[in-house]
């Protein structure tokens, strides 16, 4: 059995399994269910084609973690208290059985669209796929290694440091200071370039990849989880599945891969734990500057030989408050079902779209009395004027708004259409460069997810380009001081 052919099975049986594993969200929810299975079933063939591979992988996550887990976010309902039930009520409350008809029939609509227009078209076999300068630069840079790759990471981690109780205080008052570089330089993007270079090195027969080149991916994932980060881990585990079955989607699957199934079972657990670890430690760092407190809450969570751990006797809660955070449809809910207070086209327009994508790639704000996309969603929806809410409205959401619900479709299956023709550009781009899957996956999922050019070309596209460019020219600043410090200490000893 091929990689190719274990992920449409999933998806075939995780949409059969939905009237027997949740048979009461069914009963409650039947026009939901029903979409959510032929979704399944759409995804399992787009998969099994393998066009398109590495945007269908993207969709088939986005789709399962965000709409297809819904059935089972209640599962540990009725192991919480009172008080803890009132809490996921009132996060749940924008839930509503006609509702959620609307949102998964436009799903399924989106999904049906793009998989016609990918079937539809013939790609383009182009000779030669010319992969740009930078990126076989950046890449030669982080497989080779080297002092001055560290040290420019090193250099680079230092400088975008920034205390967790600062940057959470100073977003809830609308006071924080300026990240360094304006946060154009992620340090998240080189941790994904080493992750994505050494699977692509040990996807090769015979390959050797260095292990240092997890230990970016390492620091950053703890860095993230004790600021509070609830999917510090998690995002690296599923980016770096993504890019490991782009690479090797139609291997067979063999005793190795056995063993990394296992392996991933196991990670589990802990991508669970370190979550549950910064949900414990968010609020802590929301609302104190005791560094004590944090310790001891800390200590707490990690001290599995006490009875009294706070993670241990809240688990369930914990669980179900993530398993809600990862099924984020509120915006959806909102959007498509027109729960607007204030007409979202007079704010959210191209026009306005564009004034705010300028104020935030530019220093200070070039265009005034706009409001930002972090106070847009909730103005709109709830008449609330906030300092900042991360609300990800969707590419559903955002379709919705520009096109309607019978335009979306016919929008998302001329791009399916053109993308087909370039997908093997695309695909040998991706397993060819670690540095451009790293930009493609995170812009593709980035306008997947949250839906709204604002945020996904100044975090999903600028901000990893400029990490790209910064990375080659520190580290070419960096090998030219070496080299003259060399000299230097040469001359001396003669």
């Amino acid at each position: 059995m091929t990689i190719r052919t274990l992920s449409a099975i999933f998806f075939l049986f995780y949409g059969l399994s939905i009237p027997i594993a949740a048979q009461d969200f069914m009963l409650q929810n039947v026009v939901a269910s029903v979409a959510m299975m032929i979704s399944c079933f759409i995804i399992a063939l787009l998969l099994w084609s393998g066009r398109a591979l590495l945007l269908n992988l993207i969709i088939a996550y986005q789709v399962l973690r965000i709409y297809l887990i819904r059935p089972y976010v209640d599962i540990f309902l009725p192991e919480l208290n009172g008080t803890q039930i009132n809490h996921i009520n009132s996060i749940n409350s924008f839930y509503s059985s006609s509702d959620a008809a609307t949102v998964y029939l436009s799903l399924l609509s989106l999904l049906f669209a793009w998989f016609v227009g990918l079937h539809i078209s013939q790609s383009i076999q182009t000779k030669s796929v010319c992969l740009p300068k930078i990126f076989r630069q950046v890449g030669g840079i982080v497989s080779k290694g080297g002092l001055e790759f560290w040290l420019v990471w090193v250099i680079l981690t230092v400088l975008n440091y920034k205390p967790a109780t600062d940057l959470y205080q100073g977003i809830s008052t609308g006071e924080s200071s300026p990240l360094f570089a304006f946060g154009l330089l992620s340090t998240f993007t080189i941790s994904l370039i080493c992750l994505f270079t050494y699977l692509r090195s040990k996807s090769r027969e015979g390959g050797k990849a260095s292990f240092l080149l997890l230990f970016p991916v390492l620091y950053t994932t703890i860095e993230g989880s004790m600021n509070g980060s609830r999917s510090a881990l998690f995002v690296f585990v599923i980016y770096g599945l993504i890019y490991w079955l782009c690479l090797n989607f139609n291997r067979r699957i063999d005793r190795r891969d056995i063993k990394r199934i296992i392996f991933m079972f196991l990670l589990f657990p802990i991508v669970i734990f370190t979550g549950l670890i910064a949900q414990l430690l968010r609020p802590i760092l929301q609302y104190s500057n005791d560094s004590k407190a944090v310790a001891e809450a800390l200590w707490q969570g990690l001290d599995i030989s006490n009875p009294n751990n706070p993670l241990f006797n809240t688990i369930y809660f914990g669980l179900t408050e993530l398993l809600h955070r990862l099924s984020s449809l509120k915006a959806q809910f909102y959007i498509m079902n027109d729960r607007f207070i204030h007409e979202p086209w007079e704010m959210y327009n191209p026009i306005e779209t564009l004034m705010r994508i300028i104020n935030d790639l530019l220093p200070g704000e070039l265009f005034t009395d706009i409001l930002t996309i972090n106070k847009l969603f909730d103005y709109i929806y709830l008449d609330n004027l906030v300092t900042y809410n991360s609300e990800m409205w969707s590419i559903q959401g955002s379709l919705y708004l520009y096109f309607g619900f019978w335009l979306s479709p016919i929008v998302v299956f001329i791009f399916a259409f053109m993308i087909s023709r370039y997908r093997h550009a695309i695909s040998f781009l991706a397993k060819s460069s670690p540095a451009y899957a790293v930009l493609f996956i995170l812009a593709f999922n980035g306008l997947l997810e949250n839906g709204t050019l604002e945020r996904v070309i100044p975090v999903n596209v600028v901000r990893p380009l400029v990490s790209i460019f910064v990375i080659v020219f520190m580290v070419r600043v960096m090998r030219s001081f070496i080299l003259k410090l060399q000299r230097l200490l040469s001359q001396k000893k003669q």
